[in-house]
């Protein structure tokens, strides 16, 4: 075709010109917490998220970059300090991003995080509890009993052993961690001296420590196989903290030796789990969630449970253990096979394992055909919105999500509340104390269907 060069062609308008940030401080005032603990102010008439600031506060805040819609920085100074700031206990608060709230007293923190998540409730998911339930809280410090540390060297050879700095891929050196349980909280310290002076150690990338309630696994992730030195001073390491050395050579499958295999406690029932299982790493939180979640589910000897990303176990062994019939659905095979053992060691005969994608259409698979009048939902982060009409499909009576992102789990209560379930019961957790991280529990009762919107005008019919 010819183009029509008469036709003026309209160019898109000028982009203004990028302002420079401001090369001083600029003083906030600081209204809300955001999702990842950040101050929350405006400048310019654009959002600003500012680290170490807080709810209340007036601050000098140097901003360090400029987004099309908000600014980041972080506080140089504060004019006026919240009334709940409070000294960080760690001395590597600053540099360590483990923990980024150690600057807000404990109670303040658990109470912006389910402020946080009830308005994450209220403007994704349209929703509101009829209860708001007591937070399940538990020790502020040392509760830890699983993390990642990594492993690196300096240019001079000096070992680094911590974590990531903030807003960092690289390692900041830590001596010990206040989060961290006190039976491992110096393994910093002790692992970077042992390393000294015994050459090359950067094809050693991390260790994972992982507790049971006696014992545990100290997990080496390496690049090739530990040499004879470093295999004589991480198994010396291993002996001193009474764990078992676990080596992962990238590539290669790891070697676990069932028959000493860690174990955790839930009431009178014991879980064992393998190196890398997922457990939930507060130990003393778990077995309070655990409860609760029994209490909601009105547990009965006539129900069927569903407990879906059932892992080892965690909720279907103490559902079971009540009386109730559980079947428990995993996508790890390892998992699975280790709940189905924990079931075995505990005694319990009224529970089923099973391993399937829960992102998979799931109607042709035999436990899916089956009834259930109660769900456990555990999704990970992502949430479970490709799963919801699965399971509303099956209408069971009660359906409670734990979760631990508030943006899936309001998402997914709108989805829920669609299909006719009113969020009944409402708490937060304090799985992660110091943290921006929440962990909450929600239960969603069955109720009617909503109807469709009527079209007031489909426009068919009409002769032109």
């Amino acid at each position: 075709m010819k183009l029509n060069s008469s036709r003026t062609i309209k160019q898109p308008p000028a982009r203004k010109p990028t302002q420079p940030l401001p090369t001083e401080p600029v003083e906030l005032t600081i209204n809300a917490l955001s999702h990842d603990g950040q101050g929350i102010g405006r400048y310019q008439g654009k959002t600003a998220f500012i680290a170490n600031a807080l709810p209340g506060e007036q601050v000098l805040a140097r901003l360090t970059e400029e987004k099309a819609k908000f600014y980041t920085g972080h506080t140089d100074s504060i004019i006026t300090a919240s009334s709940h700031r409070t000294e960080p206990a760690c001395p590597h608060y600053h540099q360590c991003g483990g923990c980024d709230l150690q600057h807000l007293e404990n109670s303040e923190q658990l109470a912006l995080k389910q402020t946080q998540v009830l308005e994450q409730l209220e403007r994704i998911g349209n929703t509101k509890p009829e209860h708001i339930d007591l937070p399940l809280t538990g020790s502020h410090w040392h509760y830890r009993r699983s993390a990642r540390i990594g492993i690196n060297q300096l240019f001079d050879g000096e070992p680094i052993v911590g974590f990531r700095r903030r807003s960092s891929h690289l390692l900041t050196q830590i001596d010990s961690c206040r989060v961290l349980d006190k039976r491992v909280s110096d393994i910093f310290s002790r692992v970077r001296e042992a390393l000294r002076d015994t050459g090359d150690i950067k094809y050693i990338t991390q260790i994972d420590v992982d507790l049971g309630d006696q014992g545990g696994y100290l997990s080496l992730r390496l690049k090739k196989p530990l040499n004879d030195q470093h295999l004589q001073i991480f198994t010396a390491l291993a002996e001193h903290y009474e764990l078992s050395l676990q080596l992962q050579v990238i590539g290669s499958d790891p070697q676990v030796d069932a028959s000493g295999l860690t174990r955790y406690a839930l009431d009178q029932l014991e879980l064992t789990f393998r190196p890398g299982d997922f457990i939930q790493v507060n130990a003393e939180i778990n077995q309070q969630m655990v409860n609760k979640a029994c209490q909601l589910l009105q547990l009965k000897p006539d129900d069927k449970v569903l407990d879906l990303f059932c892992g080892l176990g965690n909720f279907s062994l103490p559902v079971a253990a009540a009386g109730a019939p559980v079947t428990g659905i995993e996508g790890s095979l390892t998992m699975v096979e280790q709940a189905q053992r924990n079931a075995l060691h505990n005694q319990l005969q009224n529970c089923q394992f099973f391993c399937a994608n829960l992102a998979d259409d799931l109607k042709g698979l035999q436990w899916f055909r089956q009834s259930y009048n109660k769900v456990i939902l555990d999704p990970p982060r992502t949430g479970a919105a490709s799963l919801i009409p699965q399971i509303c499909r099956l209408r069971p009576e009660l359906i409670l999500y734990i979760s631990c992102n508030p943006g899936a789990l309001a998402r997914d209560s709108k989805l829920l509340s669609e299909q006719g379930y009113q969020l009944n019961n409402f708490l937060v957790m304090d799985m992660f104390p110091q943290t921006h991280h929440i962990e909450s529990m929600a239960l969603f009762v069955r109720g009617k269907k909503k109807a469709p919107k009527k079209k007031l005008f489909s426009g068919k019919g009409i002769s032109r």
